[in-house]
């Protein structure tokens, strides 16, 4: 009997984001069904059969009746088979599944009745070790191995045991990271997002701020018309902010350096950096077709975490990147909030329908539709003499983030359309998900978004998150939703959970550090154990014997000491 369209239907009451992902994996080749001697279906991978040929379920029971459970620890289950080994621990409670393969997790439904499992079993199907372990699971996991699914998937289990003793080191050893941030652009707010959330975590975090070197960069670009000489003092800034970086890394000694999209740092720069012998990591959270600089920096660095997955990857593998990672944006919960708007703020920024980005031609060419609505504008590059610039709020004057969060939490629809190159309509194969999405979340802010290929995997598609394939469709979900208020709350709400759960900036950076220190978890702690604190650096560099030696002996003790416990020193 085939289960699969039961199952699916069953599935998605209780993980619709697992049933669409799963709905894309066809029946596996590799995957061989056979029957037990009690009737039983058993799968077979490349010989290893994954149960008893003869009584799987009496062998479930024998696996599994010394099993002791924990009461402050969560079940978790190795590896899912066709789950025989399952049932009896439900029996007792709760379990997570962690199963590498989609491949095996679509035979199985195809195979066994789902309804046993749930609500009791919670799938975590073909996810990255890091993502499991940042985003989803208690701190203390009291772990059942399913012998041969481990054996099957046995490089992935031990990056999971891997993943779970870095998760654990780094949770109680603070790390020093340095964050590079660009000097201008959309990903700056991101990069100050991803300081203030790595401090959260409890790290030792400084930066190295490019923005403040704006204005010179800007004036030199004024300063010649002459291409070529244009190209040579760009290059001569870009050395500048990499020896700025080489020094400031130089005095901090981080553990690691994370570098944010269209940060000023050139190959030659990077190559510098990693004579400190530390992970040098890039999050380009940029659109790669849009912005192909990534081709000329990508192989210098030790990770590149992207938003987009699947074709940029491939590229990347063909541009010699060592690692490359799938890390979506996110929200920054101290700054996207609920907020209780005054009467004036309400005045201000209410309307049923509101759009905050930059005058992209896609939504130029789409917006005139909704004249005829309580439509309201903010951003920049807009035409203000045009019927729709009528509509802009702030004269093309920058927004500022509070205003932002303002108009999130004001409009009854947050209009979400991403930019795109695709230039009339929706684009129909637009792959990775603007910072807006989690940020209007983060609100509780209502939002009708186009239709991205990558939110199966993020949210609960009109459950947490309404979208439109086109025009049409976006002016009959504005007129739905409109009349309809309180299952505008209840989606807005479900999706604000979702994303404190899920998908805050915190989550991002640590499946980043997770996934960083994974494999170089013991040479981590050994440098950690082995370090010495600033002081004792200091110290050892003057020579203990000299006459600096001993002067900053006076300073054993000191916490914090830096440069700034000297210079007081002194003065006093």
């Amino acid at each position: 009997m085939d289960y699969f369209e039961t199952n699916i239907k069953l599935l998605q009451k209780h993980d619709p984001a697992l049933a669409n992902r799963v709905k894309e994996q066809s029946f596996p080749e590799n995957v061989k069904v056979s029957i037990s001697k009690d009737g039983l279906p058993v799968p077979q991978i490349a010989g290893l059969s994954l149960h008893s040929k003869y009584h799987p379920g009496k062998e479930a029971v024998q696996l599994t009746q010394s099993f002791q459970l924990c009461n402050d620890s969560r079940t978790v289950i190795f590896g899912l088979g066709f789950g025989y080994h399952i049932l009896p621990l439900i029996e007792k409670s709760e379990v997570t599944v962690i199963e590498p393969f989609m491949t095996i997790f679509r035979a199985f439904i195809s195979s066994v009745d789902l309804a046993p499992f749930l609500p009791k079993v919670r799938f975590r199907i073909a996810e990255t070790p890091a993502s499991l372990l940042a985003r989803y699971e208690p701190t203390n996991w009291n772990i059942f191995e399913h012998v041969p699914s481990v054996r099957l998937g046995e490089s992935y289990y031990q990056q999971l045991h891997s993943g779970i003793e870095t998760r654990n080191y780094i949770q109680n050893k603070p790390l020093r990271i340095l964050v590079v941030k660009p000097i201008y652009g959309g990903s700056l707010p991101t990069a100050v997002y991803c300081l203030e959330a790595l401090k959260n975590l409890g790290h030792e975090v400084e930066s190295v701020d490019c923005d403040k070197f704006a204005d010179g960069f800007f004036s030199l670009k004024e300063t010649t018309k002459i291409k070529a000489n244009a190209e040579v003092l760009s290059q001569n800034f870009l050395n500048l902010m990499g020896e700025i970086t080489a020094a400031k890394a130089a005095e901090f000694r981080p553990d690691l350096i994370l570098a944010l999209a269209q940060a000023p740092l050139s190959p030659d720069a990077i190559s510098r950096l990693k004579e400190l012998k530390v992970p040098i990591a890039f999050w380009f959270v940029e659109d790669f077709r849009t912005l192909p600089y990534w081709k000329e920096v990508s192989s210098s660095y030790d990770h590149f975490f992207t938003i987009q997955n699947n074709e940029f990857h491939s590229e990347l593998i063909g541009a010699g990147v060592k690692d490359s990672y799938y890390l979506p944006q996110a929200a920054h919960p101290d700054v996207h909030r609920p907020l209780d708007l005054t009467f004036e703020q309400k005045k201000v920024y209410k309307a049923d329908i509101s759009f905050m980005g930059a005058a992209y031609h896609n939504r130029v060419q789409s917006f005139p539709r909704l004249l005829g609505r309580d439509f309201k504008i903010w951003g920049t590059g807009w035409n203000v003499d045009s019927p729709l610039g009528k509509r802009l709020q702030n004269n093309n004057k920058r927004v500022t983030t509070n205003e932002t969060v303002n108009i999130y939490n004001a409009a009854k629809i947050n209009l979400n359309l991403h930019s795109s190159s695709y230039h009339y309509g929706i684009n129909p194969e637009g792959d990775f998900v603007n910072p807006r999405t989690f940020e209007i979340a983060a609100c509780k802010g209502f939002q009708l978004l186009d239709y991205r290929s990558d939110l199966i995997n993020l949210f609960n598609v009109n459950d947490e998150l309404v979208v439109f394939k086109s025009l049409d469709d976006l002016n009959e979900q504005i007129d739905f939703y409109l009349k309809n208020p309180d299952l505008r709350n209840e989606i807005a709400s479900r999706s604000y959970q979702k994303v404190l759960s899920e998908h805050t900036i915190e989550h991002r950076m640590q499946e980043m550090l997770i996934h960083v220190f994974i494999n170089r978890i013991d040479s981590l702690q050994k440098n950690k154990e082995n370090g010495l604190d600033p002081l004792s650096y200091c110290i050892e560099k003057a020579g203990e014997s000299t006459e600096l030696g001993q002067y900053l002996k006076q300073f054993e003790g000191t916490k914090d000491f830096s440069l700034k416990t000297i210079s007081d020193n002194i003065q006093k």
